[in-house]
C-alpha cells in the first residue's frame, strides 16, 4: 500500500482522485469502526458534541492532508476539518465512509514530527 502525505507528495492526478473518493464518500451514511469506537472512549471530550459535529459534515477533497492507496484505488484518506476556535478535528475515512481514527489536534500544529521516509515519493 502507499501512503501520501501533501507535505511530502502527491502525485499527478491525486487532486481527482482525492475528490472522486470524497464524493463518492458523501454519498454514503457514516459508520465507525471498532478501532474508531474503541478508542474514542479513551479521549478526554465531549464525544457526543464531537460525532454529531461529523454527522453534518460534508467532507472536503480540500481538506485531505494523507491518504493510502493500493494501486490506483484510495483506501482510506485523513481529513483535518476546523472544528473550534483553535482546534481541529483529524479525521481517517475508508472508502465506506467509516471513520476509523478520529483525534482533536491543535489549528496551528505543523506536525514537526512527519518522517518524509514513511511516505511515497516521486520516482
Amino acid at each position: 500500500m502507499n501512503r501520501y502525505h501533501s507535505k511530502v507528495y502527491f502525485p499527478q492526478g491525486a487532486s481527482e482522485a482525492l475528490q472522486d473518493f470524497t464524493d463518492e464518500n458523501n454519498c454514503q451514511n457514516w459508520g465507525y469502526t471498532t478501532h474508531c469506537l474503541d478508542n474514542i472512549m479513551h479521549r478526554a471530550i465531549d464525544n457526543r458534541a464531537l460525532l454529531e459535529f461529523i454527522k453534518a459534515q460534508e467532507l472536503k477533497a480540500q481538506d485531505i492532508f494523507e491518504y493510502y492507496a493500493e494501486g490506483e484505488r484510495i483506501v482510506k484518506a485523513c481529513y483535518r476539518i476546523n472544528w473550534q476556535s483553535g482546534l481541529d478535528i483529524i479525521l481517517v475515512v475508508n472508502a465506506l465512509r467509516e471513520i476509523i481514527t478520529i483525534y482533536i489536534n491543535t489549528a496551528d500544529d505543523e506536525h514537526v514530527t512527519l518522517d518524509a521516509n514513511l511516505y511515497t515519493k516521486p520516482l
